[in-house]
């Protein structure tokens, strides 16, 4: 891609419209009100405030071809230390693309962090030293610095232009952030060389809009502009997927380029042309018949073996064992070999591997295009590729689909990562292509077993056993291994006035077992006793304490992901000289079509109380229309575990 100085870029005679649509504010122009600022008007818990934020996308031409300009200028208002942790406002990321040989490149680049000192405006401006490049994926790179000298009280300035020759890429523009946003302005010059859909997302309307023609010698550009004041902080809620899906936004997809004199280039065709592109695709679907090097080890693998589902748990085993994920997100490939050799690759390393072993020894395999969750959700009305980020395994045994990802080796053949989880997939498919349905059968499950014993002073003594399940069985096995036993469970005692006499743990390495581990323990802090009266809650650990859905409404749906079931069944002794004098009444709460369904029984029997607790989330996504009765079914299930068991002391 050629390096084009900006001021080469604009000797077209698009001046008059392009200088036209200029930032409101000249840049290291700080009004001191800005500079004095210690809270934001309209949210004074703000720990930071977007106080300007433009930005400008425009086609411009140089004698050989037609460039992409992207241009932005803000500046944010640094209010207190929570705005100062890595990753916070003065940690700037620019994303460019990457395709082959051509990159987008940053030019004009400035950023400079103003203080007030002494009653002056003191500027520190970015040194070249202090910015940075690296990989973030496949055709992602980004351009990475931080302000210097930025405090609270600073006011951070930056501009910069991307310019490129991906005509396709016409830069979206976000209005909405973690921090809020005092202005926003946003001009899309769109030229007839191209044709765009435009849409918007979110839930703040920006109703500041105009469109109109403005011809040059050149284009005929439709210049559009956006506006929004006072746009509020988005606030992330429970069990979300991407940011980015929710936040208000308006988005650009180009379909066509038209060029007088050149062939029109069909940027956005059809997911089925996709399809059929990625089928006899060099680096996709023939991929998984060619990589022949592949064939010897996978006949040894299964050799000896007739049920297909034995080969395939065989070649599974050995590729999630064999080849470390490297932790990046990709729906393409590299050098199988290379990977191989280096026993370390992306996702899309992993599962082609993985799909042409299968291949080479007769299991059916076939791939499929989906978008994690931190990606975001698929649009279907808008057929562009840079939707999908990621590839999985597809295979029929025995009259039953199992969609396969090799990337995790805590889990079984047939789990995908919960990251996999994001609604549908694309099929890729030289006969039966299209969207499937990415969900799981596996719940997030916990089972608690407690049998207790209770002293006449309060002490509870007894054994506790957490067998853990489907993806609670992976998140645990990933912390015991991560931490190492011992660490694991010093962190399971935080804050915990607890002591382990004993401790076990079973099948932490058998990833198709549940997960067990069971401790012998002694509990000083759960009941008390006061005067003549004994309080003790049933729950001594995994109590529902607090509802976390706090917001009265949410704009947006829930997503846990998987299903979800959580069973507490406790047995306690009641100490001698102590009878039962009241306890919890049971009661069974249910959402309509069982959505959710939780269940208490408490009785006695004897000395001996018997709990037992089932709480089910039995669906995955919750729409917003649900929100009300869920956060109230929440509610009623705190409240029934916070009651509490009272005993007496004989008279």
């Amino acid at each position: 891609m050629k390096t084009i100085l900006v001021g080469l870029l604009l000797t077209v005679v698009h001046s008059s419209i392009l200088f036209a649509q200029k930032s409101p504010s000249k840049f290291g122009d700080i009004p001191m009100d800005d500079i004095k600022m210690t809270t934001y008007d309209h949210d004074s818990s703000a720990s930071a405030v977007i106080l300007m934020d433009f930005g400008k996308c425009y086609i411009t031409e140089n004698a050989v071809s037609l460039i992409l300009n992207f241009e932005r200028h803000f500046r944010i208002k640094i209010l207190s230390n929570d705005a100062l942790h890595p990753g916070g406002p003065a940690d700037i990321e620019i994303p460019l693309l990457n395709i082959g040989t051509d990159e987008e490149k940053v030019t004009s680049l400035k950023a400079v962090t103003y203080n007030l000192e002494n009653g002056a405006i003191v500027e520190t401006k970015l040194s070249k030293d202090g910015i940075f490049k690296q990989k973030f994926n496949k055709n992602i790179s980004l351009q990475t610095f931080t302000l210097p000298n930025v405090k609270v009280g600073s006011v951070i300035e930056v501009s910069y232009t991307v310019t490129s020759d991906f005509l396709f890429n016409f830069h979206n523009w976000q209005f909405q952030y973690k921090i809020p946003v005092r202005s926003s302005e946003y001009w899309a010059l769109i030229p007839d060389v191209l044709v765009v859909t435009k849409y918007q997302q979110g839930y703040i309307p920006i109703t500041d809009y105009e469109s109109k023609p403005q011809n040059t010698s050149t284009f005929q550009v439709e210049a559009h502009h956006w506006k929004a004041q006072r746009v509020p902080a988005f606030k992330t809620e429970p069990f979300m997927t991407c940011e980015k899906d929710y936040v208000t936004k308006v988005n650009f997809a180009v379909s066509q380029i038209v060029q007088p004199g050149r062939p029109i280039v069909n940027v956005m065709k059809s997911w089925a042309s996709l399809n059929n592109t990625l089928v006899d695709e060099p680096q996709f679907g023939k991929l998984i018949t060619g990589s022949g090097f592949l064939k010897k080890k996978a006949e040894e693998l299964t050799a000896g073996m007739t049920d297909p589902l034995a080969k395939a748990t065989a070649i599974y085993n050995y590729v999630k064992q064999s080849i470390e994920w490297d932790g990046s997100k990709e729906k393409y490939p590299d050098n199988l070999k290379e990977v191989l050799e280096n026993k370390k690759g992306s996702s899309a390393d992993i599962n082609f591997i993985l799909a042409s072993m299968f291949e080479k020894v007769g299991i059916p395999v076939e791939m499929v295009l989906l978008s994690t969750r931190d990606h975001g959700f698929i649009r279907q009305q808008y057929p562009m590729e840079r939707q999908l980020n990621y590839v999985i395994c597809s295979t029929k045994i025995a009259d039953k689909t199992m969609l396969i990802d090799a990337t995790d080796r805590l889990l079984p053949m047939g789990v995908l990562p919960e990251r996999c989880l994001n609604g549908v997939g694309m099929l890729i498919s030289r006969d039966n292509h299209g969207w499937i349905t990415i969900d799981t059968k596996i719940k997030a499950k916990t089972t608690i077993s407690a049998d207790l014993t209770i002293d006449e002073s309060a002490s509870i003594k007894g054994k506790l056993s957490f067998l853990y399940d489907g993806y609670d069985a992976h998140d645990v096995r990933q912390e015991y291994f991560g931490k190492g036993e011992q660490d694991f469970v010093k962190s399971f005692l935080n804050n915990r006035s607890w002591l382990f006499e004993k401790t076990e743990f079973q099948n932490v390495n058998d990833f198709n077992t549940p997960a067990k581990q069971i401790h012998d323990v002694v509990i000083s802090e759960h009941a008390t006793v006061t005067g003549n009266v004994m309080y003790v809650n049933p729950f001594v650990t995994n109590q529902l304490t607090d509802n976390v859905f706090k917001a009265q409404q949410r704009e947006y749906p829930v997503d846990f992901g998987s299903p979800q079931e959580e069973t507490y069944m406790a047995k306690i002794n009641i100490p001698e000289g102590f009878v039962l004098d009241e306890i919890p009444k049971s009661r069974v709460l249910m959402l309509p079509g069982n959505a959710a369904r939780y269940t208490y029984n408490i009785s006695v029997t004897g000395n001996v109380i018997t709990a037992v607790s089932i709480f089910q989330i039995n669906k995955s996504l919750f729409v917003q229309s649900e929100y009300a009765d869920l956060r109230e079914f929440y509610n009623h299930v705190v409240a029934k575990q916070a009651e509490q068991i009272v005993l007496k002391k004989k008279i």
